[in-house]
């Protein structure tokens, strides 16, 4: 069943649905709306010709089959001290919906993707513009529901679906855009360390050993989860050490 852009609609609590069948990319064209449309609008797409991922990745968008969404959001520069842990609320929000849903074995890869026994199965991409009136997201959203194959040039890590739970991608999509806008509204309030302790339960290398790969080198550890602030703690002969999310990878060793 096609995206509904009236049921998509009805289901915000606030901003405008935009929801098209095929499109470069849906944060693209929030980033390129993002003094004129309201907070809260969300764009979606049936397939996308240029999605992004993290780090410069393409994410690869076949027709029809999962979901790409994108929601815009207007923060005041005051209001936003911790801007780098906010994709962890996402994921978390993700997997807690999802697990709402009856699946089960979801798990959450600091610092932004959502797994699905132990295979990446949704990312997030967090993009931002700034000016006088304050910090403006657009947090882009990418979900495997139904994907029958891959193009193995474009995904080149174990992936998986949840074909087998045959959601409605209407109902879904508007019980995640509710959630999330309602926890985009009270993040400032209630800062990271309301959902560290959630996020932990999800963590896909708790106690595990990892490697963080940081441009050209790697540092190995023991993960301990997160802290407040939404770090990666690792540890390291005996040491606790805590790394801030940027542009590196966290894998297993």
């Amino acid at each position: 069943m096609k995206l509904n852009q009236s049921q998509i609609q009805d289901a915000l609590l606030c901003g405008q649905a935009f929801v098209f069948d095929e499109i470069n990319s849906t944060n693209a064209y929030l980033l390129e709306h993002y003094q004129t449309f309201e907070q809260g609008t969300v764009c979606l797409a049936e397939t996308q010709t240029a999605g992004r991922g993290r780090r410069g990745r393409t994410w690869f968008s076949p027709e029809s089959e999962n979901l790409y969404f994108s929601i815009l959001w207007h923060y005041k520069q005051e209001e936003l001290d911790n801007l780098p842990a906010l994709s962890l609320v996402v994921s978390l929000i993700i997997a807690e919906a999802l697990q709402a849903q009856n699946v089960q074995d979801i798990q959450i890869k600091w610092p932004n993707d959502v797994y699905y026994q132990g295979k990446k199965m949704g990312g997030i991409l967090i993009e931002t513009k700034a000016n006088r009136e304050g910090i403006h997201l657009v947090i882009g959203i990418g979900l495997n529901l139904g994907m029958a194959q891959v193009d193995e040039k474009i995904v080149t890590q174990a992936w998986s679906d949840l074909s087998q739970y045959h959601f409605d991608r209407n109902k879904l999509v508007c019980d995640l855009v509710q959630a999330l806008q309602k926890n985009m509204k009270i993040y400032p309030l209630v800062g990271f360390s309301h959902y560290q302790e959630r996020w932990q339960t999800f963590n896909i290398f708790q106690n595990q050993a990892v490697k963080l790969i940081a441009n050209d080198h790697e540092i190995h550890g023991i993960s301990r989860g997160i802290n407040e602030q939404g770090e990666l703690v690792l540890e390291q002969n005996g040491e606790l050490n805590t790394f801030a999310i940027g542009e590196m990878s966290l894998r297993s060793e």
